[in-house]
């Protein structure tokens, strides 16, 4: 255990009680490496199971199954790479392809006790870097606290969301708020509870990222200038005009190639220390020989990538009763 930093989680009846006894973290550097989406050899952490595919049934009707062994998952993920459901997909992802039970031989990043900087060369030799940070419990005080008012953010929310959902197999609900592009310069509709904790949650963001992440938000903010779009009045003082918020989210690997900037994201519990298996997963990506990497998610944990470039999903988390996760992404607006 690090001498320097003790953050804690206690179980008691009813109640999860977290505790950051010294602010002072280290930042671990790992170098890594991304092989393609598309070779044989991958994903080097292939999805165990795919959820309500026609794909994978004689007639075309949605089912469901999962596999025991990472050979055969590897396969069948690659021959649903060119069937109907997902041949044609953008974001490069297998419809339905879900992460529950993950196979062995992962590189996993706790990032309890400490950050971690993930320094990534790609295929085409190009560096990118993955930051992963966490969040003081206590940063701001009542209306101020970032945590508290990501979750107050979330419990807004409501429905299927306005983007992906059942048509790209996802399980849980995406919603988007703010620009849906600096061409078409319209706004994605917003109820006016959610407006305001909206506006509320993205300036505290904006507040640590100054303080935490300075580089990342300056790129977004640069991007968005570059395009000369205006935010919507909720994400005036918000890292960028594009937000995404998760509830509950488990998804296929994919990239995020209508993006423009990198992403910055905030993944809170209404109980925090109650969700299960709740990972950032990198199929693809690679540290001293491992197949794939994955980050245990926890309650104000903090990740900055660049979508366009990694490959990257949510596991299928157990979240336990009566407790939601949510997941706050901001970017620059799509063109």
């Amino acid at each position: 255990m690090d001498c320097n930093v003790c953050h804690c989680v206690f179980f008691l009846p009813e109640v999860v009680v977290r505790v950051w006894i010294h602010p002072t973290r280290k930042v671990i550097r790992h170098d890594c490496i991304q092989l393609l989406h598309d070779s044989h050899e991958t994903p080097l952490l292939p999805p165990d199971s795919v959820n309500l595919s026609g794909d994978i049934s004689f007639d075309g009707t949605p089912r469901t199954t999962r596999f025991k062994d990472p050979l055969r998952a590897r396969a069948e993920y690659n021959r649903l790479r060119k069937e109907k459901l997902s041949v044609n997909r953008h974001r490069k992802f297998v419809f339905g392809a879900m992460y529950d039970r993950l196979f062995q031989d992962y590189f996993e990043i706790d990032p309890i006790y400490k950050d971690y900087d993930l320094i990534v060369t790609l295929p085409s030799k190009k560096v990118t870097e993955v930051s992963i940070r966490l969040v003081a419990p206590g940063e701001g005080d009542g209306k101020d606290n970032l945590l508290v008012s990501i979750v107050e953010l979330g419990r807004t929310l409501s429905g299927p969301g306005n983007c992906r959902g059942k048509d790209v197999g996802d399980i849980g609900s995406m919603h988007a708020i703010g620009l849906k592009s600096a061409t078409s310069k319209t706004f994605y509709v917003t109820k006016e509870t959610t407006a305001a904790k909206t506006e509320n949650a993205s300036r505290l963001m904006t507040e640590w990222m100054q303080d935490n992440m300075r580089e990342v938000l300056s790129c977004i903010r640069k991007n968005d200038s570059d395009m000369k779009v205006e935010p919507s009045p909720s994400l005036k003082n918000a890292p960028g005009s594009r937000m995404m918020v998760s509830v509950n989210l488990a998804n296929s690997p994919h990239y995020d190639n209508g993006d423009t900037s990198k992403s910055v994201a905030i993944w809170v519990e209404e109980k925090p220390g109650q969700s299960k298996n709740w990972f950032f997963v990198f199929p693809n990506m690679s540290f001293q020989g491992s197949k794939g990497i994955v980050v245990k998610l926890m309650h104000g944990l903090v990740i900055s990538w660049d979508g366009r470039e990694i490959y990257h999903c949510t596991s299928k988390t157990q979240v336990g009763e009566g407790n939601n996760t949510y997941g706050c992404l901001w970017s620059s607006t799509r063109m």
